[in-house]
């Protein structure tokens, strides 16, 4: 089977929703300091409240509604606990273990290597360390460890045994043509967006990169590209991306000014 395809500019319409409740933070955003000064209000629970998060992310609730659920909306002037401890099962409180786990590793090892330790981290930090007590400002973070640890890992696996990419602004003035093969597809929330991305290989290893809003119009061609698993692309223009949160970088190609043939 060949064929030869022509990316477009993907156009989407922006939809802004009011909610009650503030949008929730992506992993490696910047925390907002300027309340700095204002009281710490804590809820207190009596079980672990990352366990009900992965409870209720099980039983299909929104992230929205998992905040409610924790008590957010509620004010509180007595350290009372909240009681969460029927609405758990041990399965989720195994998951809660493995994702604390997880982050206290990745962590610990960025301490080891000397690197950044952003406000947003230590956040997690004191999440993962102080289980039952949770400051209010840190619930809407403590809702996204489920889908930030799934983001991470399905990142780490399509990272695993592929070289990083050297950055350079003179690559942006690079060729590429070449065969690629599909690795995989992942759907993220970058800057409060949601995108999916696809990443192919390249006979010496390095992984290329698509990017498409989610739900867009191109999602269903690229599918159907990604299911026939080997293509070969020409364009006159390559950048270097980070993946962000890792020193690992992809190459990344205007979608407009490629030219994709199956193989």
């Amino acid at each position: 089977m060949s064929g030869i395809f022509r990316t477009a500019r993907q156009h989407g319409k922006s939809v802004m929703q009011t909610q009650a409740i503030s949008a929730i933070f992506d992993e490696w955003d910047v925390i907002d300091n300027s309340k700095a000064e204002k009281p710490v209000e804590y809820l207190e629970f009596d079980d672990d409240p990352l366990a009900l998060v992965c409870a209720s992310v099980r039983n299909g609730k929104q992230p929205v509604e998992i905040v409610e659920l924790l008590g957010l909306h509620v004010f509180r002037e007595t350290l009372v606990p909240i009681n969460i401890k029927n609405l758990i099962d041990q399965q989720d409180r195994d998951r809660a273990n493995e994702i604390y786990d997880y982050f206290n590793k990745k962590h610990t090892l960025r301490r080891i290597k000397g690197e950044w330790i952003s406000e947003y981290m230590r956040t997690i930090e004191d999440l993962c360390n102080v289980r039952q007590k949770v400051n209010q400002e840190h619930v809407k973070i403590l809702v996204t460890l489920p889908r930030i640890y799934e983001q991470n890992k399905q990142l780490e696996r399509i990272m695993k045994g592929h070289n990083s990419s050297k950055a350079t602004s003179n690559l942006s003035f690079a060729a590429m043509h070449t065969d690629l093969e599909f690795v995989d597809k992942v759907k993220l929330r970058v800057n409060g967006n949601k995108e999916i991305h696809y990443f192919w290989s390249t006979p010496k290893n390095y992984l290329v990169r698509f990017v498409l809003k989610d739900k867009s119009y191109g999602e269903l061609a690229w599918d159907l590209i990604a299911d026939h698993g080997k293509i070969h692309i020409s364009t006159e223009t390559i950048y270097t991306y980070p993946i962000k949160g890792y020193a690992f970088n992809v190459l990344q190609t205007p979608t407009d000014q490629t030219e994709i043939k199956l193989l």
